[in-house]
């Protein structure tokens, strides 16, 4: 982990003459005890006028410092002594500095009994600790995550990172309701926190990047109900998605990746539902080699619950389908009603078998289909039109009608003379199927619709008159 150069220069620009003056004598005395570093987190206590120390952070990046932190009651602006004195430490003592990981590390390998005991000896010296105790150790018997293994060290150490930038981001939004103006405000400085991500993805530290991407998405979908609720937040919520997955993309270790999966899936079920297809979107993105069994019972146990049930479906079926386990997305398919979803899937995995099943079971709606047919993913597996129209033409011939109309019009639209040939196989398509299902009076009246609409195309004209030859019966 490579932690930024800084200098005093840096240190007084934060701050003022009076404060920094101050800060070098809490330095040269002494006053910081217990340094150490949690992650991209330093901290420690200071020694001032009061007899307990105050408690100090700073949050530290690769390229600089991205928030301080004191418990004394100072609020004059920038930064109090105490912070000052502990960047001097930084710079001019680094070697007095500790670091977490190695103790959490250590602490990991211990047996659980010592552990009860380590945390026994810290609450008799340390008594303000009992109430963080006491709600960690409540929120861990009421989760829904005890079946997870283990959090590492550097997942401890992350978390704690993404939990100091969603208190940023917390205080960004302030207390209480936002007007529009105010929102505005609010995340214009969003947006300088997701550039700041853009920069840290950019220099290699994307782990740094993602924890404040994460603190970003998750803050603006719980605070969006102090908001009017209007479409700047979900926008900025995709935004934030997509820069999410593009850094994922690059990522050949997906450890990273894997502890970002259970809370996205539970912020999507606590999410407005126009947040909801961003999450949905970025969650497929982050579960395509992993296995993903214990996202699919959260989903299955939770579907019920979701405000978007349609989009919760589709990431189940692509779990699904990601796993192999293929008659479980027809089940669902099926009992959800969401064929056209479900082929559309299959499409995108170019599983042409399984794609050429889905549709020989489901019936679908002239829409569905035509939906279908516009997806240029189909394309991409031979001879999908001629396939569709023939299988819809055995199953369901009145929509098979419908669709080789649709076709004709669209591809008469493009006004390319050689796609005439294309018109022309469909029409006689077309009136092969009217015959078979003696129509020929809706095939006449098909015809007169087509001359009405494009008088103005000679070779179109002269098609139909030769349909007409070939068929003495019409006019």
């Amino acid at each position: 982990m490579q932690y930024p150069d800084l200098t005093e220069d840096q240190i007084q620009d934060r701050c003022t003459k009076q404060v920094f003056s101050r800060g070098e004598d809490y330095f040269y005395e002494e006053a910081i005890e217990t340094p150490m570093f949690h992650g991209w987190t330093l901290s420690a206590n200071c020694y001032g006028s009061e007899d307990d120390p105050y408690r100090v952070s700073v949050e530290l990046t690769p390229t600089g410092i991205a928030d301080a932190e004191c418990s004394c009651p100072y609020d004059w602006g920038g930064d109090c002594k105490h912070i000052v004195a502990l960047l001097l430490t930084y710079v001019h003592e680094p070697a007095e500095i500790h670091s977490v990981e190695p103790v959490l590390t250590a602490i990991a390998e211990k047996p659980k009994a010592a552990l009860l005991q380590l945390i026994s000896e810290l609450l008799k010296r340390e008594p303000a600790l009992v109430p963080i105790v006491k709600t960690y150790a409540d929120s861990v018997a009421e989760s829904q995550f005890r079946d997870m293994p283990t959090a590492s060290a550097s997942t401890v150490v992350v978390s704690a990172t993404t939990t100091a930038y969603r208190e940023q981001i917390d205080r960004l939004f302030g207390n209480g309701f936002l007007e529009q103006h105010q929102l505005h405000k609010v995340i214009v400085q969003l947006t300088e926190l997701l550039r700041h991500a853009e920069s840290l993805a950019q220099a290699g530290a994307t782990e740094f990047a993602l924890s404040i991407l994460y603190a970003l998405i998750h803050q603006s979908v719980v605070r969006y109900e102090d908001t009017l609720q209007g479409a700047e937040l979900p926008r900025f919520v995709r935004t934030c998605t997509r820069q999410f997955g593009q850094i994922a993309d690059t990522l050949q270790e997906l450890t990273a990746l894997r502890e970002y999966r259970r809370p996205l899936l539970e912020l999507s079920f606590e999410a407005e539902a126009a947040f909801t297809p961003h999450l949905i979107h970025l969650l497929k993105q982050l579960c395509t080699t992993q296995d993903t069994t214990e996202l699919q019972t959260a989903i299955e146990q939770r579907l019920d619950e979701s405000r978007d049930r349609q989009t919760h479906v589709q990431l189940l079926m692509c779990l699904y389908l990601n796993s192999e386990q293929i008659a479980a997305s027809f089940r669902l398919a099926r009992r959800e009603e969401a064929a056209p979803a479900f082929i559309n899937l299959l499409l995108e995995r170019q599983d042409a078998d399984t794609v050429w099943e889905a549709l020989e079971e489901f019936s679908l709606t002239i829409e569905a289909y035509w939906d279908i047919l516009k997806n240029p993913l189909a394309s991409r597996i031979p001879n999908f039109t001629e396939q569709l129209l023939t299988l819809v033409e055995r199953q369901r011939p009145e929509t098979a009608l419908m669709l080789y109309q649709g076709l004709i019009e669209q591809v008469l639209t493009s006004r390319k003379r050689t796609d005439y040939k294309t018109v022309q196989h469909y029409l006689t398509e077309a009136q092969k199927l009217y015959r078979h299902l003696d129509q020929e009076s809706q095939w006449k009246a098909y015809l007169e619709v087509l001359r009405g609409r494009h008088c103005r195309k000679r070779t179109l004209l002269e098609m139909l008159e030769l349909l007409l030859v070939r068929n003495p019966s019409m006019p």
